[in-house]
């Protein structure tokens, strides 16, 4: 019903059922500046709220629907952008294209 995660790109499979996101970014300068750093401005382009501690990850669970609400323009945005060829029909038109092509 919510995903609880960090940096992974599980996010951009998640945004098409529509339900929420949090992301637990309590290392965030380091994987930002050391590990291995973003292919997007996460910062400003993740679809939900950035948590610190755990104790804020709890509290958002327990608010998850005000929180939703709050985050559904940079939501809709992240979708918009970065989902935007995701339709669950990926492998119909492989196929398509497969036997269009066939001899």
């Amino acid at each position: 019903d919510v995903l609880v995660t960090d940096y992974a790109g599980l996010m951009f499979d998640f945004a098409l059922t529509g339900r929420p996101m949090l992301f637990h970014t309590y290392d965030l300068e380091l994987y930002r500046d050391t590990v291995r750093g973003f292919c997007l401005d996460f910062e400003t382009r993740a679809p939900g709220p950035l948590l610190v501690t755990t104790d804020e990850v709890a509290q958002a669970l327990r608010s998850i629907g005000a929180l939703a609400a709050r985050h559904a323009d940079a939501y809709e945005s992240f979708r918009r952008d970065y989902c935007d060829l995701d339709d669950g029909r990926a492998a119909a038109r492989v196929a398509d294209r497969l036997l269009a092509d066939a001899p």
